[in-house]
C-alpha cells in the first residue's frame, strides 16, 4: 500500500506542477474543474458530494463532514484546422495547457459549512502561425482567469443552500498582423492588459428521498473593465512614427449561468445524473477597444477598434454515471452536447467555435482510508464550421480567412482528494 500511495502522489504532482496556461471550452467557459465530475460528463450539480462541489454547486458541501481538500489539474491538448477555398490548409500551433484547481471545505457546525475554491472558470488561447491566411484577423489570443471563490452553506433537514463571492483576476493578450502597402512588410499589433472583476454565486440541493436528489446552481455575470492596457505596434520604417505605443481600454462581460440537475441512485453502487446549463452569452455583444491616442497615417487615423460579436444565449446538456466496482475503485462515464453561442455572421479564427459532442471516462482509486486519486479523460468532437463573413470590412476578400474550421480536443484530468 505504501508503494501504491507513493506512485500515485508523484504522478499527481507531475501534472500539478506543469506551468499553467489556458484553453477554451464552449464559447470560452471552462467546466473541467475536477476530475471526478469531468469523468461523468460534468453532470454533478445534484450529486455535489466531493470538494469540487465548490465550483459545481456549493450547497453540496453540507454532505462533507469534517474537513476535506482537493488538489488537481486538467491538461488540455487542442487543435483547430482551417481549410480555405483555394486548398489552403492550416493548423493552430501545437500547445499543451494546464488548468489547476484547489478546493477546501470545513464543517463549522451540524448546519453551517465553509468552502473555498481557486480555479479558472473562463479561458481562451488560440495560436496560429504568423504568416497564415488569417493573420490580419488574429495570430494569438489569450484570456487567462483565476477565480477566488469563498462560499457559506447552510443545511436544514433535507434542504441545503449556499451563497458565495467571486473575485476574478483576468489577463488578456491579443496579437495580429497589420496590412501595409504592397512594397512594405506587415506590421504587428499587440494588446496586453489585466484587471479584476467581482460577482456572486448561489446554490440549492434537496434530497427528495434515498434515491433522488435535485440541485441548482447560479453564477452571476462578472464585468471586466480593462482601463490601462498596453497597445504596442511594430511597423516598417516609413510607418513607425504613425503608430506610437499607447494605452487602450475596454469592457468584457463574462456571462451568467444557471445549471439544474437531477440525480438518481437506484442502488448503493450506481448513480445517474442529467444536467442542463443555460449560459447568457448575449452579454458578449461586441469587442470594443478605445485607444488613448489615435494611430495611423494622416487622413486614416483610428481612435479605437470595434468588432461586433452578437453572441447568443445557449443551453448545454450533460449525462453522467458513476459505478462503484469495488470498495477501492469507481468507474465514471459521461456525454455532453454543447450548443455554440457564436453566430455565423461574427465567427472568426480567434474562437472558431461550433456545436460539440463530448465523451468522457474516469476512474477513482481509493489509495488510503482518507485519500482518493481520480483520473479522467474527455474527447471533444466539434462539428465543422464554415466561415463566410466579413468581420473586418477593410480587408480584401482573399485575406478574410473564409473557409472551413474544425476543432478536436483531448483532455486529461487528475485530482487528489483528502479527508482530514
Amino acid at each position: 500500500m505504501y508503494n501504491k500511495k507513493s506512485i500515485a502522489v508523484l504522478f499527481f504532482y507531475f501534472f500539478l506542477l506543469i506551468p499553467a496556461s489556458y484553453s477554451h471550452s464552449a464559447g470560452f467557459a471552462i467546466l473541467e474543474q475536477g476530475a471526478g465530475p469531468m469523468g461523468q460528463g460534468n453532470a454533478f450539480v445534484a450529486q455535489a458530494d466531493s470538494p469540487s462541489a465548490v465550483f459545481f454547486n456549493p450547497a453540496g458541501i453540507t454532505q462533507l463532514k469534517g474537513m476535506h481538500a482537493c488538489l488537481g489539474s486538467t491538461t488540455i491538448i487542442p487543435r483547430v484546422t482551417y481549410d480555405g477555398p483555394d486548398r489552403q490548409h492550416e493548423t493552430t500551433l501545437s500547445k499543451v495547457y494546464v488548468l489547476p484547481h484547489i478546493y477546501m471545505t470545513q464543517q463549522i457546525s451540524p448546519r453551517i459549512y465553509l468552502g473555498l475554491g481557486i480555479f479558472s472558470p473562463f479561458g481562451l488561447s488560440t495560436a496560429w502561425k504568423g504568416d497564415w491566411e488569417g493573420r490580419y484577423l488574429g495570430t494569438y489570443s489569450s484570456l487567462k482567469t483565476i477565480d477566488i471563490n469563498p462560499n457559506l452553506a447552510f443545511k436544514w433537514g433535507d434542504l441545503s443552500a449556499s451563497v458565495g463571492f467571486n473575485a476574478l483576476k483576468a489577463d488578456l493578450t491579443l496579437k495580429k498582423r497589420l496590412l501595409t502597402p504592397p512594397s512594405l512588410p506587415d506590421g504587428t499589433e499587440k494588446l496586453t492588459g489585466d484587471t479584476w472583476g467581482y460577482g456572486y454565486n448561489l446554490g440549492l440541493l434537496y434530497h427528495l428521498n434515498s434515491f433522488w436528489q435535485v440541485g441548482i446552481s447560479y453564477r452571476s455575470k462578472i464585468r471586466l473593465n480593462v482601463d490601462n492596457a498596453d497597445v504596442d505596434f511594430d511597423m516598417p520604417g516609413p510607418l513607425r512614427d504613425y503608430f506610437p505605443r499607447t494605452k487602450g481600454s475596454g469592457v468584457l462581460d463574462l456571462p451568467p449561468s444557471v445549471t439544474g440537475g437531477i440525480a438518481f441512485r437506484p442502488s448503493s453502487r450506481l448513480s445517474l445524473e442529467f444536467d442542463t446549463t443555460w449560459t447568457g452569452w448575449s452579454t458578449y455583444d461586441e469587442m470594443k477597444i478605445k485607444l488613448k491616442e489615435p494611430v495611423g497615417p494622416p487622413g486614416n487615423k483610428k481612435s479605437g477598434i470595434t468588432q461586433p460579436k452578437n453572441w447568443k444565449d445557449v443551453f448545454s446538456y450533460r449525462f453522467g454515471l458513476k459505478y462503484r466496482i469495488t470498495d477501492n475503485y469507481t468507474l465514471r462515464a459521461g456525454y455532453i452536447f454543447d450548443h455554440t453561442p457564436v453566430p455565423g455572421t461574427t465567427l472568426d479564427p480567434q474562437i472558431a467555435d461550433s456545436n460539440r459532442r463530448i465523451y468522457t471516462l474516469g476512474i477513482d482509486c481509493q489509495i488510503t482510508d482518507k485519500a482518493c486519486l481520480v483520473l479522467a479523460y474527455s474527447y471533444i468532437d466539434s462539428s465543422k464550421r464554415r466561415k463566410e463573413n466579413n468581420v473586418s470590412p477593410g480587408l480584401p476578400e482573399g485575406l478574410r480567412a473564409n473557409g472551413t474550421y474544425e476543432q478536436k480536443v483531448h483532455s486529461i484530468g487528475l485530482s487528489l482528494r483528502y479527508r482530514f
